[in-house]
């Protein structure tokens, strides 16, 4: 959303510069820390940011603006307004000195319902002169979708919003976490609420619930141009890669046991449970297949020969070695059952513990950041490194 005083229009072009120059070294958006967003929709009326100058496009650039704004045109006739938007987007490239393409991309993206991009459009063709060439409405549009935007925003939401940033800047982070909460209860879609609750639980060491609200970030924001965009897609592929897989449960572990071999498939050592298995099965098939069979027969047979069919009384069946089998089975799943729950318990301290050492790093210790950049009320703050003490 937008507030009184909207980033600085070159913005994009900063973040999209130094997104690209954060590709030396490979691995620097998982190093920095990225910035809040603290702009939001303020109580007065609009102002539109102080603008400079464009260069002024060559005349081949000047009839591609041209021939694009009449393939928009055409577009926007059809009913294809993402299309007409796209032309637009680049018809204002071209040449960004017309105050008529600036004011028909605004209309472009007010159509598709980009009504941040569409303000700062409208800003645009009013300090390139949309008056001087006879287009009268570009104030009136602006402050129409402004205050459709601002009043989304209660003061209960915008009030929890700017604790927020003061308790994150103060490095409160549940607290600034409980505010960003209370802002979102108020107004559940608001992009730079969640974006910065994600910011926040990611600083507290809780990474699945700031991937959670990451992605619902790129959820609620269209834009896919917009560089904060691709440095929060950046920010989520690295902290899915640093994701430990759940430690098993130690007591889901021993219950799982019981059958043999399963505590350790539940712990993830398929080896070693088959093992388990084989084992158990193993000496449970050698009880049931080793049978001592007596046969009462009628007459006494002679010696050494076996009794006439005829003369079969009756066969006694008897499995001598079943019960110590089964005795044996027993203990390896018993034992692999143990082994199982210890290995989960042994591995569930061993996370508690890294768990621990990055919360007390984040929280309390010595933060170290990569480079950074952010453009905020006209002024632009690079950083290469960053250290930070509590």
């Amino acid at each position: 959303m937008l507030t009184q005083t909207p980033p600085h229009p070159r913005k994009g072009l900063i973040l999209g510069v130094f997104l690209l120059l954060g590709l030396f070294g490979g691995t620097w958006v998982s190093a920095q820390e990225l910035p809040l967003e603290r702009y939001y929709p303020g109580t007065g009326p609009f102002e539109c940011p102080a603008t400079g100058t464009p260069a002024a496009p060559t005349e081949d650039q000047r009839e591609r603006a041209s021939q694009l704004t009449s393939d928009a045109l055409q577009a926007s006739i059809l009913g294809d307004l993402e299309s007409a938007r796209a032309l637009l987007a680049q018809a204002a490239t071209a040449d960004p000195t017309s105050p008529e393409v600036a004011y028909r991309h605004g209309r472009a993206l007010e159509d598709v319902e980009f009504r941040d991009e569409a303000i700062l459009e409208y800003c645009r063709a009013i300090a390139l002169g949309a008056r001087d060439v006879g287009i009268l409405d570009s104030r009136s549009r602006l402050d129409v979708l402004y205050e459709v935007v601002r009043e989304r925003i209660t003061d209960r939401a915008r009030t929890a919003f700017v604790a927020g940033l003061n308790q994150a800047d103060a490095a409160l982070y549940e607290d600034a976490t409980t505010s960003f909460s209370v802002a979102l209860d108020e107004v559940p879609d608001w992009a730079e609420a969640v974006y910065n609750r994600a910011l926040v639980l990611e600083r507290l060491g809780r990474v699945q619930e700031s991937l959670s609200d990451y992605r619902r970030y790129l959820a609620l924001t269209p834009n896919e141009v917009d560089p904060l965009v691709a440095l929060v897609s950046e920010r989520i592929g690295a902290l899915e890669g640093s994701v430990t897989i759940p430690t098993p449960s130690p007591a889901a572990a021993l219950a799982l046991g019981v059958v043999p071999g399963m505590g350790h498939y539940y712990t993830g050592r398929g080896l070693g449970g088959t093992a388990i298995l084989t084992l158990a099965g193993a000496a449970v098939a050698a009880g049931l297949l080793v049978q001592d069979i007596t046969v009462v027969c009628l007459n006494t047979p002679p010696s050494g020969a076996p009794c006439p069919p005829g003369e079969v009384v009756e066969e006694i069946k008897d499995r001598p070695y079943l019960t110590p089998a089964m005795g044996v089975a027993a203990a390896v799943t018993l034992a692999g059952a143990v082994e199982a729950f210890l290995r989960a318990r042994g591995r569930r301290a061993e996370q508690a513990e890294q768990a621990e050492a990055v919360q007390s790093l984040t929280s309390t210790g010595l933060r170290i950041s990569g480079p950074s950049v952010a453009s905020r009320r006209g002024r632009v703050d690079v950083s290469l490194l960053g250290l930070r003490f509590r």
